[in-house]
């Protein structure tokens, strides 16, 4: 069966012809203005309701939002459209935040564990009892281990700073977020030679774009004509929530041609152009393939072969030794198939696509400009060699020409603004310390203890290593790099906070028996489990002390989420905690106060209560380096400023030219930005979108202060540092590896590397027949590749909510529940402010559930239907249980299974919790051990696995 689609087909089968025809009328974006009736007509409808200006946390995306206020209830919620990130949308997870806010599983009061870890038997408790718990708790663990032996895992949401800034004081280095378990191999390309982290195509408008009169417009114009999506599905995983509505716009008003590749028909998918469907993790491969044929057949003389952008060199360093890595691997034969590296019949016989549509797709990516290159977080990101793929994928959007380009490829993580400053704690890391190796006394600052950065297995971590956490919990953190080498430190205390790592952070039996270990006395390893939180998730069951978080309505901080351009906007604090939650502020200040009065010197009130007395003060202090970023490129931001300088203040004050010019530093200070300035402007700062920010503007001359590298050029050998031992290239890493006498960290050692790469490298991938001969001898009884994805879900923490639970997704999602009653929050009735809980029943096939996907024909060999339980099951003991969707949107001899949709086993998913009998757990499919070797990512994509009728 050939996968691969052609978007007429779509047209005909979906009738979107006549939506495209429609929206081609007026162009995607042609609204009607109210008339002053209508106008007046809906003001005096709106009575006496308050109106903020926010931003969301029902997903990452953290649109900007309008949310109405009336009597102290959030009543209504709208997309914000003064913030272009989303620019007044707001999609189905955005606007069912009552049901979190009002749900009945809501985390309402403090609590303490009075059974074992994992029975989920609490006690209410108060605060000062709960916060005494705690903070008696880090304190002993400080004086007996160091506090070292606490790690701080803000998990998956953000307003983490306040939680960093307090653990950073304690003294431990270990302070980690959601990134280390999300994608990490798909951000290394962009990271080694840009110094950045995530390529998105340029569609978000509109863009505050300087004019050659030196006004500042609005621009709406589309510019990209090809966009290929890697195992990205921007329609459903929402996380840059421009994409969806600005890849649309693209096609529609510019003709942009859309290619997605992904094994599976995804939403994205359904509206591309073309849709390719490869083997699962092969991802690599096809960018390897593509970018030898760009190089073997780019013609600079003949306009149809005009592949390379060669200016790049001005602005680049190292490409001679790139290229040269990249082409020794094209006289080696491959042990799978006996193929030359790179070709198309190699790539052909691994992808399971045509040599003919690999050699269309690169040449049709080579000669449209501006076109993007985009891959995404299931794939590469989610497998074992997903660097490799994302190291390509750089390159090929580096060498084309579209780069920060006009309609092209942008690192958004190198162009939006700066927030957080000294708020996060980061210099409190500093801070010199003593520890006694060897009955010697030796010092070094609070950072040299941070167990990845400087253990022995992923030191080239620097978005953390979540997923070993349960392996130092049994064993322990061993130092083998910097000036504490030698040192050893057991793991004593884990305060999660808006995470689900037992569910989420590689296996869930892992995780379990981690944190229920005991030592020889009897006592658990891990002495002090916490779980702070809006929602009570699987974690919750394994923490000592739960204390409940006010929700993203009832909090304040700032977002800026992966724009094209500097922006940052407010979440401000919509409605009064409610129950007994509290803010991270005072959550923050109440613990350090404690700890302060049990005697710990580092935790001052100067550097807490005394200094963040509201939430504002903790916010301001974030908002002062924004926008932080150069004005450079082209048209010039701010062309009466002096190009190159580091931008800081408000964009009136900027454009007003009310600043202060430090020429020594090359900085520019304007007004601060502060909290009242954002309410005062919709709870937005937008400052104005370039391109080509790497080049004097209106030249093809590097200004060295952009990208984000050491040499401040592009980076094609990837031996640079940024000077923090961390988020750079891998010189310091190397270093590190000297200094120790050579001591290979673990991860290398298991792809037969003895230092980190300086230019390009390649390995296979794990629990791939197809492309690693080690696994082969598992294909007859393990015929099926196992890939996860998103649903319109807040990754694992909004299945309570209805409302979602109602939409399909894909074939991911659902209604294929059987019947059951839950209760849930219900509709806002007439007449009442608040939602109110109901206990409802739900009728068999009503609710949508998490399935397991598979090829319709398939199915048909295993004679199974959609609707039937299947055991899924894989070579290393790993089983789960889920309802078949069969369809022909999925390569044969791949499975799907949504991340975190099924098996839910905390009362406090309500719904969720109700089908877990019969809803897959993707994580308890994958090998826990399968860390990928430079940054200890969980290869969640990687695993072939067995399916039976039960």
């Amino acid at each position: 069966m050939e996968m691969t689609v052609s978007r007429r087909i779509f047209l005909k089968n979906t009738g979107a012809a006549a939506g495209a025809s429609v929206l081609g009328q007026g162009g995607l974006f042609s609204l009607t203005a109210l008339t002053s009736q209508q106008a007046s007509a809906m003001q005096a409808s709106s009575g006496s309701y308050q109106v903020r200006y926010t931003a969301d946390v029902m997903c990452p995306s953290e649109c900007g939002m309008e949310m109405w206020v009336r009597n102290g209830q959030l009543a209504k919620i709208y997309g914000n459209k003064a913030v272009p990130f989303n620019d007044g949308a707001c999609c189905a997870k955005g606007a069912s935040g009552q049901q979190l806010v009002y749900s009945p599983y809501r985390l309402k009061y403090p609590m303490i564990r009075v059974g074992p870890r994992g029975e989920g038997k609490f006690r209410r408790a108060s605060w000062d009892e709960a916060l005494d718990y705690i903070a008696r708790g880090l304190t002993d663990i400080k004086k007996k281990h160091g506090a070292e032996s606490v790690i701080m895992d803000c998990g998956d949401v953000t307003d983490r700073d306040h939680y960093y800034r307090l653990f950073f004081a304690y003294g431990t280095p270990n302070c980690t977020e959601h990134g280390s378990i999300c994608d990490t191999p798909r951000r290394h390309g962009p990271r080694l030679i840009l110094g950045g982290k995530r390529i998105e195509p340029d569609v978000m408008r509109p863009q505050l774009v300087r004019q050659a009169d030196g006004s500042l417009k609005w621009d709406m114009t589309q510019r990209v004509k090809l966009i290929i999506y890697n195992g990205w599905n921007p329609f459903v995983a929402t996380r840059i929530a421009y994409e969806s509505r600005g890849t649309v716009a693209a096609q529609v008003e510019n003709g942009c041609k859309v290619v997605v590749i992904d094994p599976s028909l995804s939403n994205t998918a359904a509206k591309a152009d073309l849709w390719l469907a490869p083997r699962a993790g092969t991802d690599g491969d096809l960018f390897g393939a593509m970018l030898r044929f760009i190089l073997e057949n780019d013609n600079p003389a003949d306009a149809g072969r005009r592949y390379v952008d060669w200016s790049f060199k001005k602005c680049s360093v190292g490409w001679e030794e790139f290229e040269a890595a990249f082409k020794s691997w094209w006289t080696k034969r491959d042990p799978i198939n006996g193929q030359s590296y790179f070709g198309l019949d190699w790539a052909a016989d691994r992808t399971g696509l045509k040599k003919e549509q690999i050699a269309e797709l690169a040449h049709s990516f080579g000669i449209t400009k501006p076109a993007a290159l985009v891959w995404g977080m299931q794939s590469p990101g989610h497998h074992f060699n997903g660097y490799c793929c994302s190291i390509i994928g750089t390159v090929l959007n580096v060498i084309t020409g579209n780069f920060d380009a006009p309609g092209g490829a942008i690192d958004t993580e190198l162009v939006k603004a700066s927030k957080g400053g000294n708020a996060t704690g980061k210099q409190f890391t500093k801070r010199k310390i003593k520890r006694v190796i060897d009955g010697r006394e030796v010092e070094g600052e609070v950072e040299h203890l941070h167990m990845d950065l400087f253990g022995s297995k992923f030191p080239a971590g620097w978005d953390d290593v979540v997923a070993d956490y349960p392996n130092a919990m049994r064993d322990g953190v061993q130092v083998r790099y910097g000036p504490f080498r030698g040192y050893r430190y057991p793991i004593k205390a884990y305060v999660l906070r808006t995470g689900n790592s037992v569910l989420t952070a590689t296996t869930p039996a892992r995780w379990k028996e981690a944190l229920t270990a005991k030592d020889a006395t009897g006592k658990y390893k891990v002495e002090l489990s916490v779980f702070i939180d809006t929602l009570n998730l699987e974690s919750a069951l394994y923490a000592d002390v739960i204390l409940p978080e006010a929700s993203y309505v009832e909090r304040q901080s700032v977002s800026d989420i992966y724009p094209s351009h500097p922006m940052i906007y407010n979440r401000d604090a919509v409605i009064a905690p409610l129950h007994e939650c509290k803010k991270p502020t005072e959550i923050m200040n109440l613990l350090a106060r404690r700890l302060s009065q049990l005697g710990d010197a580092d935790v001052k009130g100067a550097d807490f209560w005394e200094k963040y007395r509201t939430e504002e003060d903790f916010v301001n202090e974030m908002l002062a380096p924004a926008p932080g970023r150069a004005n450079i490129g082209t048209p010039l931001p701010y062309p009466k400023l002096p190009e190159g300088y580091t931008l800081i203040g408000t964009p009136d004050s900027l454009e007003r030219g009310e600043v202060k010019i430090d020429h020594e530093h090359k900085r520019v200070e304007g007004a601060a930005v502060t909290v009242e300035w954002l309410r005062a402007n919709k709870g937005v700062a937008v400052w104005p979108m370039s391109w080509r920010r790497h080049l004097k503007t209106g030249t093809d001359e590097p200004n060295k202060v952009f990208p984000n590298t050491s040499t401040k050029l592009i980076e094609f050998k990837f031996d640079w540092t940024d000077g923090k031992n961390r988020y750079g290239g891998y010189k310091s890493y190397n270093e590190k590896i000297e200094k120790a006498g050579g001591e290979v960290p673990a991860g290398l050692k298991t792809i037969g590397l003895t230092r980190y790469p300086s230019t390009f490298f390649w390995f296979e991938t794990v629990w791939n027949p197809h492309t690693n001969p080690k696994y082969r001898k598992y294909a007859k009884d393990y015929p099926f590749q196992l890939i996860c994805g998103r649903v319109h879900q807040s990754m694992s923490g909004t299945q309570m909510i209805p409302w979602l639970g109602e939409i399909k997704t894909e074939g991911t999602w659902q209604p294929l529940n059987d019947a059951f009653e839950a209760e849930i929050p219900d509709a806002q009735p007439v007449g009442t402010e608040a939602m109110k809980v109901v206990k409802r029943k739900f009728a068999a096939g009503t609710y949508s559930v998490g399935t397991v996907w598979m090829n319709e024909d398939d199915a048909k060999r295993l004679a199974v239907k959609t609707g039937d339980l299947v055991e899924v099951s894989n070579p290393i003991g790993g089983k789960t249980r889920g309802k078949i969707f069969a369809s022909g949107g999925m390569r044969p001899g791949v499975i799907k299974i949504g991340f975190a949709t099924g098996g839910r086993f905390s009362k406090g998913m309500g719904p969720a919790y109700a089908t877990r009998g019969y809803t897959p757990s993707h994580n308890d499919l994958i090998d826990p051990d399968a860390l990928s070797p430079i940054m200890g990512f969980p290869a969640y994509a990687d695993m072939i696995v067995n399916v039976k009728k039960v």
